[in-house]
């Protein structure tokens, strides 16, 4: 091979991996670490432990990485969300969580963080629309009928939520207080228990989205919708906002969170990562599998939303009375 052939490959193969190297949906860097530990701070079986594994295997497709689920339950999540504030900011541990553990909790307790100067946020991943469900133990079969028998059997009912704080909580304590009824909140490490001890009659309502699979099979009874609107799946649910109850928006959101100062290049590639998955309708149908539905924030829109809704809840805890 003569020298000018020898430079023209050396040149051609030079621009094939240029090429390779920038081509969407590939990184140009190789991530960092080659274990990551995402932790879900829930019990196994919920909605967030759902969500969490199937935002860890598309990772784990994508960046080339084993990514490990590591469900550390309690508190409202605070507690996993502790333990990815003091973890390396390497990349080696995330977190996938809801926003009531940094915009909710906080209010309402003591955690060991602080919400916003010890995370990094990177990129929000979908969101939950909750409902009011019912025992089929309870004799009540609309949103009316709950009404009256809160005020006939004053105390006497008991709900569930996935811990204090919890925006499920929350939003109950905000809708009771609207309707006049007085119930005892029990808290669970998590959601699928909640649906459980609802089955069982333990507690007698909860309002979570974990509970729509079990309203699909009539397992439990829907009674309302918080906020204004209905869901298209279930017109003939109605929503709060119809009985005059303006309560508390009932979505939560399921996101992706660092440590504080993570390096902004492997920031970048998770959320570039996460921004592609969001773009398939295979992720998509996933998550909607999980009972939630696809909603992608980058972290820098995300990170303002969790401050706006911060303030928000600061001054709703305490017209309700919940604020530490």
């Amino acid at each position: 091979m003569t020298k000018q052939s020898k430079i023209a490959c050396s040149a051609a193969l030079a621009v094939l991996l240029s090429a390779a190297t920038t081509a969407p949906g590939l990184t140009q860097e190789a991530y960092p670490v080659d274990t990551v530990t995402m932790v879900v701070p829930y019990a196994a079986g919920g909605a967030g432990d759902i969500v969490g594994r199937i935002v860890a295997d598309e990772l784990s497709r994508r960046l080339g990485v084993n990514f490990v689920v590591e469900n550390v339950g309690g508190a409202s999540g605070t507690i996993g969300a502790e333990q990815v504030s003091r973890a390396a900011a390497d990349g080696s541990t995330l977190l996938l969580g809801g926003n009531a553990i940094f915009t909710t909790a906080p209010h309402m307790a003591e955690v060991g963080f602080d919400p916003f100067d010890d995370f990094t946020p990177i990129a929000n991943v979908s969101e939950a629309v909750r409902m009011l469900v019912s025992s089929k133990t309870l004799p009540v079969a609309t949103l009316e009928e709950f009404i009256a028998y809160g005020k006939e059997h004053p105390g006497e009912l008991n709900y569930g939520s996935v811990g204090v704080g919890s925006t499920g909580h929350v939003a109950t304590v905000d809708m009771l207080d609207a309707m006049g009824i007085e119930a005892t909140h029990i808290p669970y490490t998590g959601a699928a228990q909640v649906v459980q001890a609802v089955l069982a009659g333990d507690v007698q309502f909860m309002m979570d989205a974990a509970a729509i699979p079990q309203v699909r099979q009539d397992a439990l009874t829907p009674l309302a919708v918080p906020g204004p609107d209905r869901l298209a799946e279930f017109p003939d649910v109605p929503a709060l906002a119809e009985q005059g109850i303006d309560s508390i928006s009932g979505t939560g959101w399921q996101m992706v969170m660092g440590p504080a100062n993570m390096p902004a290049e492997v920031v970048a590639m998770i959320e570039d990562a996460l921004k592609a998955a969001n773009d398939t309708p295979e992720f998509a149908d996933k998550l909607v599998k999980a009972g939630v539905s696809p909603r992608f924030m980058p972290g820098s829109e995300l990170g303002a939303a969790l401050q706006a809704e911060y303030n928000r809840f600061d001054e709703v805890l305490t017209e309700i009375g919940l604020a530490k």
